[in-house]
């Protein structure tokens, strides 16, 4: 029965609050929707903000565990940043949320909270490292490797937001752009262009 509420509030908080951001979401409104009495958050979670930090672990925890495991990998750099490219495009597939929360805690957030400063430092250190190995090696361009990094981590969530807008129903008669094709594979592109070297330049 516990563990119910506990998916419950989860599921429902994860939804409100990319919706209406913490200030936005009431504990009335949150219970309410999870069939929950007024006092589950408090019995679970202590507070509200426990439960938001929870909700964030189950964004943020999934992507932070992806990336440490390609930055260990053995792969060439150019294929690890291939993988990391195609993880980001389906986790944000499965948790469409996931931008969002970027959004209101790094662009709109004033205190950002620990789990995503976590979250920044783990991926953006792990990105840059791969940055390094790849420049090491000699095939990946030269540059500041956290400014690479933060180039290439910030493709699939802008693009995950983008296309997903222009593609509103209630905006068709905006007549707004429309992408022809897949932002995971523009992005694999860019990639390759803009950040491998490419062989006649390394002979």
């Amino acid at each position: 029965m516990g563990t119910a509420t506990v998916d419950r509030l989860l599921a429902v908080g994860r939804r409100l609050f990319a919706e209406g951001g913490f200030d936005g979401t009431s504990i009335r409104s949150l219970t309410a929707e999870a069939g929950a009495n007024l006092g589950a958050v408090t019995y679970h979670f202590d507070t509200k903000e426990g439960l938001y930090q929870a909700v964030l672990a189950s964004v943020f925890g999934p992507v932070r565990e992806g990336i440490v495991k390609l930055a260990r990998s053995p792969l060439p750099a150019s294929d690890r940043l291939e993988l990391f490219v195609r993880v980001m495009f389906h986790h944000q597939k499965e948790h469409q949320d996931l931008p969002r929360f970027m959004a209101q805690e790094i662009v709109l957030g004033e205190h950002p909270s620990q789990e995503v400063l976590e979250t920044v430092k783990t991926v953006v250190g792990a990105l840059s490292r791969i940055m390094e190995d790849g420049q090491e090696e000699g095939t990946l361009v030269e540059g500041d490797p956290v400014l690479l990094a933060l180039s290439l981590l910030s493709q699939p969530i802008y693009l995950s937001l983008m296309p997903r807008f222009l593609s509103r129903e209630d905006l068709r008669d905006a007549e707004l752009p429309r992408p022809r094709e897949s932002a995971e594979s523009h992005v694999i592109a860019l990639l390759r262009r803009a950040f491998f070297v490419r062989k006649e330049e390394s002979e």
